[in-house]
């Protein structure tokens, strides 16, 4: 199996996966931790890119990136993966 680093520029289907899994993932955590931050009413501390997208648009919007991150680099992995097999 090739190591990450050793492609030409494309996504395979391996890190398609790991990384548009651990997107979804870490939009999850992130949208669970806004939520629980929300109905304590003290308020906590998050990362300041997390903070900035939180008061653009809520916890949808800096959530919404992560998931968005997740499927594109699921669907560049699936796209690779289908191309190939052709």
């Amino acid at each position: 199996m090739a190591s990450d680093d050793d492609t030409d520029g494309e996504v395979t289907l391996g890190q398609g996966l790991k990384y548009g899994l651990g997107l979804l993932a870490i939009g999850v955590v992130v949208f669970v931790i806004l939520t629980l931050m929300e109905d304590s009413g003290r308020g906590g501390r998050v990362h300041w890119l997390i903070a900035l997208l939180y008061y653009i648009g809520g916890k949808w919007t800096a959530a919404g990136l992560f998931w968005l991150g997740g499927l594109v680099f699921l669907a560049l992995g699936v796209r690779t993966h289908l191309r190939d097999r052709a």
